[in-house]
């Protein structure tokens, strides 16, 4: 979790968006008010674009056995499947 004043944060609301988004939990902080900005949860039991565009970027990555090539037609499988 990162704390940051609001005041700190002018400026660099875009990277801490994003940070966010990679999973960084971000408290911007007022005073004694406080927002969060967390990460989205995906829901693993439903079809959903954000979990097929995790799954494809995941093809591209460079920590698998898999060529990439590979492994995007196995997620791509998976996709197909799952729609039935």
């Amino acid at each position: 979790m990162k704390a940051v004043s609001i005041q700190e944060a002018e400026g660099q609301l875009g990277k801490l968006i994003a940070e966010a988004y990679q999973g960084e939990t971000i408290v911007l902080t007022d005073g004694d008010k406080r927002v969060t900005l967390s990460p989205p949860e995906l829901n693993l039991d439903e079809d959903s674009p954000e979990l097929e565009a995790e799954l494809l970027k995941a093809a591209d990555g460079p920590f698998t056995p898999y060529s990439s090539q590979e492994l995007r037609e196995e997620c791509e499988k998976i996709i197909r499947k799952k729609r039935g």
